[in-house]
């Protein structure tokens, strides 16, 4: 590949080719420096976005994102299902990197929600949900199925809501005031370790229990 960043319209949209090869911090500069030059063509309330030629982690993703907000007037960002691939969101289970994450095909139903959720804001969803950003305490997401949490959760978190045993949630910084899966509920303890290292952890039922774990020993 010629150029470590190409940029390419698609109907409203724009599609980011980006070079497997190339370092991510070469990559970030010259994004940013077409950003900067197309600021223009950026600028709005939301837009459709696509990355693809190279597979992303959540700190890549939203280093990018952050690019596009800071340099380029993007006040939100569409991932729309059939433009982008998540199958790197979530840790597998032979990563040695924690701050890389993967995740298997996500139903192309699931329901996407990008930005931060704060308190008084409710997301729902009849199958997944997926969150990019945060949801602070005093807000809530609620899914029939899995939860997936791109950032923090430090709201309430209630998955498998159509009674659903074997749902998850996951989150990038796990301090959830409330966690529920079906029935069963959890509440975070009432003191919190803060020189603790947060690392991406999964929240789910073993033996009638809610039980949290790092992503690494799930």
């Amino acid at each position: 590949m010629s150029e470590p960043v190409v940029l390419k319209g698609f109907g409203k949209g724009i599609a980011v080719i980006l070079d497997s090869s190339c370092d991510f911090e070469i990559i970030c500069d010259h994004f940013k420096q077409k950003v900067i030059n197309g600021k223009n063509f950026f600028s709005g309330y939301e837009i459709p976005i696509q990355f693809i030629g190279r597979k992303l982690n959540s700190y890549e993703l939203q280093k990018l994102i952050d690019i596009m907000k800071t340099f380029g007037g993007v006040h939100d960002i569409i991932f729309p299902w059939d433009q982008i691939s998540f199958n790197h969101l979530l840790p597998s289970a032979n990563e040695q990197d924690e701050n890389k994450i993967t995740i298997t095909e996500a139903p192309k139903d699931a329901k996407i929600f990008k930005g931060t959720l704060r308190s008084g804001q409710v997301v729902k969803s009849d199958t997944d949900l997926i969150v990019i950003g945060d949801v602070n305490p005093g807000a809530e997401v609620v899914s029939a199925n899995n939860i997936i949490i791109l950032g923090a959760l430090r709201g309430i978190a209630h998955a498998g809501a159509s009674g659903n045993k074997n749902a998850v949630v996951f989150a990038l910084e796990m301090n959830p005031v409330q966690i529920r899966i079906a029935s069963i509920i959890a509440r975070a303890p009432d003191e919190e370790n803060q020189d603790q290292e947060k690392v991406p952890e999964v929240a789910y039922i073993e033996n009638d229990v809610i039980v949290i774990k790092p992503v690494s020993e799930f």
